[in-house]
């Protein structure tokens, strides 16, 4: 990839804010991008990070299993969002298995390049902010748990694991009713008015938004 169309794609990038141009440039001279064509494991729930990866382009889908071997979708992140950071100056295991989805290009990035080129107080700052999100996401995910209607759960839900850029997701309606505690029948219900309505198209195992703004309810 270009140098100066990567430096743009990642202006945004959350554990890059407030670098001096200097240092932005420095740092990303020093990490190698991979692009995937396929699903890929980057992070694997339970073992130890190497790097962490900013996502450039695509999405990378972060899920779990618990002691019960449920699985679970926990977040996809987008482009300028950060996986592996937390585990690699902990030193602890992954919490989750981070995915790159087909066509994802990604910064590979350690430990050691970070504090080589990021300031202390700016890394501390960065990190906080990112936890400080992380914190918002999960209070709104209790809220559409305990306050709304599954027929709105099932939108919100549909709305976070999607983006503008990025309108497909590999969500399954049995899943879709387990994120929103609800039937099968009621995902399948909802999601055949909302196909009616031109706001969504279903495929074998995908949903595709076709309407986002009527998708969207307010938290």
């Amino acid at each position: 990839m270009n140098f100066s169309r990567l430096m743009d794609l990642l202006a945004d990038a959350e554990l890059l804010r407030g670098l001096t141009p200097v240092q932005r440039h420095a740092l990303l001279a020093d990490c190698p991008t991979q692009t995937h064509p396929a699903f890929t494991d980057l992070l694997r729930q339970g073992e130890q990070a190497q790097g962490c990866f900013i996502v450039v382009q695509g999405r990378v889908e972060i899920s779990a299993i618990d002691r019960q071997g449920n699985a679970m979708i926990v977040h996809v992140a987008g482009p300028g969002e950060v996986v592996g950071e937390v585990e690699i100056f902990s030193g602890r295991p992954c919490v989750a298995t981070c995915t790159a989805l087909p066509g994802t290009t990604l910064l590979s990035c350690t430990a050691e390049i970070l504090w080589r080129h990021v300031p202390p107080q700016v890394l501390v700052r960065n990190f906080a902010d990112i936890l400080h999100d992380r914190l918002q996401r999960d209070i709104r995910l209790r809220t559409i748990g305990q306050f709304y209607s599954a027929e709105q759960r099932i939108c919100l839900y549909i709305e976070q694991f999607t983006a503008p850029d990025y309108p497909e997701t590999r969500l399954s309606q049995a899943y879709l009713a387990t994120l929103a505690s609800c039937s099968r029948q009621t995902v399948n219900r909802t999601l055949g008015e909302m196909r009616k309505q031109g706001i969504i198209e279903l495929r074998r195992g995908t949903i595709r938004v076709l309407d986002r703004a009527r998708l969207a309810v307010d938290v």
